[in-house]
């Protein structure tokens, strides 16, 4: 019998990152796998440009509330009672607390709890909102994780059901790929980039471990003047400081490119025209730019601490993220020795095949029908 699920994808749009590649994801993914049951998928304005799929079992429901808005918990209770779902899927934690149906939530990190910033961390408000709605995620008929290492977090930084928690590892989508050599020239001239850079891919943050990166590259310029630093992803304005630095650092003549947010197909070129992928983030839920290097031909480094081991296995050079030396030793390895880095090229491919968003679709329409069959 055809159930009627709903799905809170408002953070469809390209600009919310990993957060919305996971929506888009996971609903055309499903879409391929279910046409008997009939999907809602709830979008803002700012979606609705780049929700274009089409298919008899799915529409879409635009409604004007953002996430972390008085809205979301007094409107959008009664929007979702009215469509008479017979489940919903938050694919935020952020979720209201007075829906009283059943839903599962995916809660892809614990970042605002361990790196709490700007309004978070002034605001006795928002203090106090997010560890309500955070805790209210418990009554979930099902809690979805990417990753084991945000299951363990879960459990024992918030006193999670272990029994109550899913883990869905996640993907890399088709556009990241090996390119071409003619590829790999276009987009090096297009950004105007040099023949060897390290790239870096994410938000500005500080716990995403750019000043460190920074720090080591400045000391390789001795022995690789050439060498460029790309660093992707905007400014972050809960780290301002990190965002001086990069200006400061190109201002005092250092070789670092910042291209901004570029569409998926030009990073996707980006990534495997680069030299090495270093990400050595103090924390992932899980880590999709490795996949995406892996996927592009890159060799990675990472950090050797949260779930980032998790995904990379010994397909990556691990590092400490909060030594700048061994982040530069490990930059070093690879630049200087190209049979490692062949190595770590053909291991990255093979790590590769172990996640997909068919597999976690799958897992997540599981997770459905569970939850249905209980009901």
């Amino acid at each position: 019998m055809s159930k009627r699920i709903g799905i809170d994808a408002r953070i469809w749009r390209s600009e919310t990152g990993g957060l919305g590649r996971y929506a888009r994801n996971l609903v055309t993914e499903l879409l391929k796998i279910d046409q008997e049951n009939e999907y809602t998928v709830i979008i803002t304005p700012a979606d609705e440009k780049e929700f274009t799929l089409d298919a008899p079992n799915c529409r879409s429901l635009v409604v004007d509330i953002p996430h972390y808005s008085v809205a979301e918990q007094k409107a959008l209770p009664k929007i979702l009672n009215e469509q008479r779902f017979d489940l919903v899927h938050f694919t935020h934690f952020n979720h209201p607390i007075l829906y009283r149906k059943p839903f599962v939530v995916t809660i892809h990190d614990l970042i605002m709890h361990l790196f709490p910033t700007g309004a978070q961390t002034r605001s006795t408000i928002r203090k106090a909102a997010y560890k309500l709605v955070m805790n209210d995620t418990k009554r979930a008929k099902k809690v979805i994780v990417p990753s084991e290492s945000t299951k363990q977090d879960l459990i024992s930084m918030l006193q999670f059901s272990p029994e109550n928690i899913v883990v869905t590892p996640e993907g890399s989508e088709k556009k990241f790929r090996l390119h071409s050599q003619k590829e790999i020239e276009a987009i090096k001239q297009k950004y105007n980039l040099p023949d060897r850079y390290a790239l870096f891919v994410s938000r500005w943050e500080k716990y995403k471990g750019l000043v460190s990166l920074i720090e080591a590259y400045e000391s390789l310029l001795p022995k690789f003047p050439n060498l460029a630093l790309v660093i992707c992803g905007k400014p972050a304005h809960q780290s301002p400081e990190v965002a001086q630095l990069v200006y400061d650092k190109q201002a005092a003549g250092l070789n670092i490119i910042t291209p901004g947010f570029i569409s998926d197909e030009d990073l996707a070129a980006m990534y495997s025209a680069a030299s090495v992928y270093v990400h050595p983030s103090w924390y992932e839920g899980f880590g999709i730019m490795i996949l995406e290097a892996f996927a592009s031909g890159v060799p990675v480094v990472t950090s050797n601490i949260s779930s980032l081991p998790e995904v990379v296995d010994t397909a990556g050079l691990l590092i400490n993220p909060h030594k700048p030396q061994e982040i530069a030793n490990a930059i070093e390895r690879i630049l200087l020795q190209p049979k490692l880095a062949e190595e770590l090229r053909r291991r990255g491919l093979e790590r590769l095949k172990q996640f997909s968003w068919a597999k976690m679709a799958k897992m997540t329409q599981d997770v459905y029908r569970q939850v249905l069959h209980q009901d």
